[in-house]
């Protein structure tokens, strides 16, 4: 019996008939949209979109099979619609410089959305400002006109330019953010904008109920993978009971099924699991990176992993897991011991970091648990601590004179032979 066959028939249906290098087609093109949930030809990674037509069917089939996800694919673009997904707040819309956009750049989207909805194809500028002003006081918002507000609303209007539902015909967005006086004509791709939000607006009553939209509707199987293949680590106490009991009892399968159809592989802890992609496409953020916050990351994360401190402190009912539950699967420290931590590191290798990067401990500190909280590696709890998550324990360095050991509790997947020890994989 193929491996194949051990999987489950509605899941690899898209599969079915195909021969190796078709089925490779198809794998590489789930794994773009994943990547690129809006696909345009004049886009990033547009070469793919002639495959993805070739095999839309079939997409189809795999993304509503596996993750419960509705894919449209238009000659022009391909829309992959993840509802469902919780927010985490910290992987969100990114400026080009990669500076996250604002909650004020956030507003003006909103606005800008709801204007451009209905209109026509071309627009000024100016006209554009003038209409998102007075949409926004009809909101009962307290817009100004600034040059705080200018460049919030030119970050959310070159969010949108670099998504394709807007085109700088002539003229550009980006000198009117320090120049109110200067004009560009836009276009509107009207299609494009149709298909931009996950959820039709008119179905939800309040922002809540829109960043929920679908996560309650979807069995626990479309739960679980969307965590595996979206999130960078999902720790045993991130999910649900009825969770975890569902993976814990599918854990093998789903990790040849992760593999067979993203080409990612899983990887089984006691205190949960990571999906890994060894080509590294899938990876927003590529942790352990260049850079010096990155580095310091790894190293800081490395130290307080090491030191095992796990204070017996009750977090309280709030918390970033779901079901009102503490993600404890790590090392709490108080921030004061973090920043401790990151500043003995720039002052114990001064010379391996950007003299810019540390020369303020406290603003490095931040960047540094930003980064970590990127990759799913840390959380801020109220009350100013900090859990470094277990998953850290991962990237630990090692001297180059020493050949790493694979960690005693940690274990790749799958192995198609073995069905014993399922228990001691994910320990729950």
């Amino acid at each position: 019996m193929s491996p194949r066959s051990t999987l489950a028939p509605a899941e690899t249906a898209a599969l079915d008939g195909l021969d190796a290098i078709e089925a490779a087609q198809v794998r590489r093109c789930a794994r773009v949209l994943l990547r690129r949930p809006l696909l345009r030809a004049e886009g990033p990674d547009g070469e793919a979109l002639g495959t993805v037509r070739r095999y839309a069917d079939r997409l189809q089939t795999l993304f509503t099979a596996y993750l419960g996800y509705r894919l449209v694919v238009e000659p022009s673009f391909a829309r992959l619609y993840k509802t469902g997904r919780r927010p985490d707040g910290v992987r969100g819309a990114r400026k080009p410089n990669g500076a996250p956009l604002t909650p004020r750049a956030y507003a003006y989207l909103a606005l800008v959305l709801a204007v451009l909805t209905g209109g026509s194809g071309q627009l000024l500028l100016s006209g554009l400002v003038a209409d998102v002003r007075a949409a926004g006081a009809e909101a009962g918002l307290d817009l100004g006109t600034g040059i705080v507000d200018r460049r919030a609303l030119a970050a959310a209007l070159r969010h949108l330019v670099d998504l394709g539902v807007l085109t700088e015909t002539d003229g550009s967005v980006a000198p009117w953010a320090d120049d109110a006086a200067r004009e560009a004509l836009l276009t509107v791709d009207v299609e494009l904008l149709a298909h931009l939000v996950a959820v039709p607006l008119s179905r939800v009553a309040s922002p809540e109920a829109l960043a929920h939209a679908g996560a309650e509707s979807a069995d626990v199987r479309h739960r679980v993978r969307r965590r595996l293949v979206e999130d960078p680590v999902v720790a045993r106490s991130s999910l649900t009971p009825e969770e975890r009991d569902w993976l814990r009892t599918h854990l093998r399968s789903e990790a040849r099924l992760l593999e067979e159809l993203t080409g990612m592989r899983l990887e089984a802890r006691a205190e949960g699991v990571l999906a890994v992609d060894p080509d590294g496409y899938l990876t927003d953020r590529a942790f352990p990176g260049g850079g010096t916050f990155a580095r310091i990351a790894l190293l800081a994360a490395a130290e307080l992993v090491e030191e095992g401190s796990r204070p017996g402190i009750d977090h309280g009912e709030e918390s970033p897991g779901r079901g009102g539950e503490v993600d404890r699967d790590g090392v709490a420290v108080t921030r004061e011991r973090f920043d401790a931590v990151v500043a003995d590191l720039a002052a114990r290798h001064p010379r391996a970091w950007s003299k810019d990067a540390v020369r303020d401990t406290d603003r490095l500190a931040s960047s540094v648990l930003e980064t970590l909280t990127e990759v799913g590696l840390a959380v801020s709890l109220p009350g100013g601590l900090v859990v470094v998550s277990a998953a850290a324990g991962r990237y630990l360095p090692m001297p180059d004179a020493e050949e790493a050991a694979p960690a005693p509790d940690a274990v790749a997947l799958p192995d198609p032979g073995a069905a014993d020890g399922q228990e001691q994989l994910f320990a729950l």
